[in-house]
């Protein structure tokens, strides 16, 4: 009697969670955890600036492990995309930045470069706070600390 109580029961959960379609189980694993990551080195050259208009501005991103999107800013400009992630690889696509008028021809070029870089972003490593967006070669293209 138990043993056909308990197949009722694992029977009706399994009904139960095949209906439950906005059910999504998603083994969150950073940095694809909504964590927020402020980019410090692009290419290995540390940022041409880290305040803008009297703020301090950081270029950052954040991936949503639920809907595979991935944002962020430059200094100026924001930028939303979509990410797709495997063991230890990543790709970004479809990525629309803003196209705000910067004052500073430095900040112009270094989100241009950010933005760019993202698109050629396979791989990513992290250790402890630290993460690293690779291209192809394994060359870090971003480098970026763990803010929230």
């Amino acid at each position: 009697m138990i043993k056909n109580l308990f197949a009722w029961i694992v029977g009706i959960q399994m009904v139960l969670g095949s209906g439950l379609a906005f059910a999504q189980v998603v083994e969150k694993q950073s940095p694809f955890d909504e964590s927020v990551w402020r980019v410090e080195s692009l290419q290995g050259q540390k940022k041409t600036l880290q305040t803008y208009q009297g703020e301090k501005n950081y270029a950052s991103i954040s991936f949503n492990p639920y809907s595979h999107k991935v944002t962020g800013r430059g200094l100026c400009n924001k930028f939303l995309g979509k990410f797709s992630q495997g063991k230890n690889t990543v790709t970004i696509q479809d990525i629309v930045t803003t196209n705000e008028t910067c004052l500073s021809n430095d900040v112009n070029a270094q989100d241009a470069r950010f933005f760019s870089y993202l698109k050629s972003i396979k791989s990513y490593s992290i250790h402890g706070k630290v993460l690293k967006l690779l291209d192809a070669q394994n060359n870090p293209l971003i480098i970026a600390r763990w803010a929230r």
